[in-house]
């Protein structure tokens, strides 16, 4: 999404539904009776939102018990008129340096009036908190925007270096176009990066989960996310391939994801505008239970919710969705014809603070405690080598770093004994969807 208040239509962003990595919402409010620790969460998700992809900032809709937001109320005039641009700016910029850049509008829909912050993302520095306040915010913190609609301090050297890597990348673009300018009167524009297309992508699809699992689900389970794509789109794939793809997957096949027997569940797989999309719910229940996504540029994403009843997690189901979702991959991408061209596998777990990581072998084990609100692991395989044999250890490898997340260490031979007694169940018929 590109951050702008030239919105022709203020619907597409008002009425979305949930929030997300450039979306916060917030009640009907005044500015001047919220008191100093609500206008500190107001500086800290500006600085978030601008040390990320940038974003808006609506005030007037409120969350239902399910904790979505769709209640419209608007604001009264009062509470509108309230929210002075000096003042908020005033506010926000007291805390960030550099100072964020922002818009305030005012926007009508449907009769009834909002108030949106659209905040732009850096352009040369991020934003790092200068002033502390209470628990809302710390002096020398960076702020950033997750992808779970979190605003929180960016306590990763990943994080700090991806913030380092558009800092420079963004001095590129400016110097570039200056070049262009002056060499070519700025004729033609630069296409986008892969790398900014995939981020795009990997947002929506993980909005589109959001909206079949529910936001208070999706917030607070433990959910096993990953996502997969080359180092560059696909531009030769139509909706009806990608169907062929997925459907052409042998031994696994798609229907093995995540769990085989899938009789047991209520599944559908169907065309959108850019992808093909899947989801199953258990016939007994009526939460969605997981949900994947093929986009034509090559990008393919999955969520599934874990089982964790009393806070526990099997490491066995963990090391079962890594290794056929690596197998599957590279199989998905050989068959695409991209074989030797290197593929990104990312695995995110999400809400896995505080969680235990069990396993049959070791269930007791009180110290296997995940001490962070989400984990992410990354390999580069080539996707000819996965399919060619390499899937099992590549698994076996992005489930050891996920064990250690929690605290937990199992060699290679501990992980070859759980990935051949997964295979020999699935042969066997007897692995499942586990419920909670």
């Amino acid at each position: 999404m590109r951050v702008s208040f030239q919105q022709e239509d203020w619907k597409n962003i008002i009425y979305r539904g949930l929030e997300n990595q450039q979306i916060d919402f917030k009640a009907a409010q005044d500015w001047n009776k919220i008191g100093r620790r609500g206008r500190a969460k107001f500086a800290r998700h500006a600085m978030a939102l601008a040390n990320t992809l940038g974003g808006y900032i609506v005030i007037g809709v409120g969350e239902d018990a399910s904790g979505n937001p769709v209640l419209y109320t608007g604001m009264t005039e009062i509470q509108s008129s309230s929210f002075d641009p000096s003042s908020v700016g005033q506010t926000i910029n007291r805390y960030a340096d550099p100072a964020v850049e922002f818009d305030l509008v005012r926007p009508e829909v449907d009769h009834k009036q909002y108030v949106v912050l659209v905040v732009y993302p850096f352009a040369n520095l991020p934003h790092v908190c200068v002033d502390t306040y209470s628990a809302e915010l710390q002096r020398g913190a960076f702020y950033i925007r997750t992808p779970d609609a979190r605003s929180r301090v960016s306590d990763r050297a990943s994080e700090l270096h991806g913030m380092i890597q558009r800092a420079l990348r963004n001095q590129r673009q400016i110097l570039g176009r200056m070049l262009r300018g002056i060499l070519y009167e700025d004729r033609q524009n630069t296409e986008p990066e892969a790398h900014d297309i995939f981020l795009q992508v990997l947002q929506e699809s993980r909005e589109h989960a959001q909206k079949y699992f529910g936001s208070t689900i999706f917030r607070n389970q433990a959910m096993f996310e990953g996502f997969f794509c080359l180092q560059e789109t696909i531009s030769d794939l139509s909706v009806g391939a990608c169907r062929q793809l997925i459907e052409g997957l042998q031994a696994p096949s798609i229907q093995d994801f995540p769990w085989p027997h899938l009789n047991r569940l209520e599944y559908s797989m169907f065309a959108a505008n850019t992808s093909i999309r899947s989801v199953a719910t258990p016939k007994e229940g009526d939460s969605p239970c997981f949900y994947w996504e093929f986009h034509s540029n090559g990008a393919f994403y999955c969520a599934v919710r874990l089982p964790a009843s009393e806070n526990k997690i099997d490491a066995s189901i963990l090391l079962q969705l890594s290794y056929i979702s690596v197998e599957l991959m590279g199989q998905l991408f050989t068959n695409a014809g991209h074989g030797q061209k290197l593929l990104t596998l990312r695995i995110q777990l999400n809400n896995v603070m505080k969680r235990q990581l069990v396993s049959e072998k070791d269930s007791n084990n009180e110290n296997y405690i995940c001490q962070i609100p989400e984990i992410i692991v990354r390999k580069n395989r080539s996707a000819g080598d996965l399919e060619g044999g390499a899937a099992a250890g590549t698994a076996i490898q992005l489930f050891q770093e996920i064990c250690e997340r929690f605290n937990a260490t199992l060699n290679e031979s501990e992980c070859r004994e759980l990935v051949q007694m997964i295979q020999r169940k699935q042969q066997d018929g007897e692995i499942y969807i586990p419920h909670d």
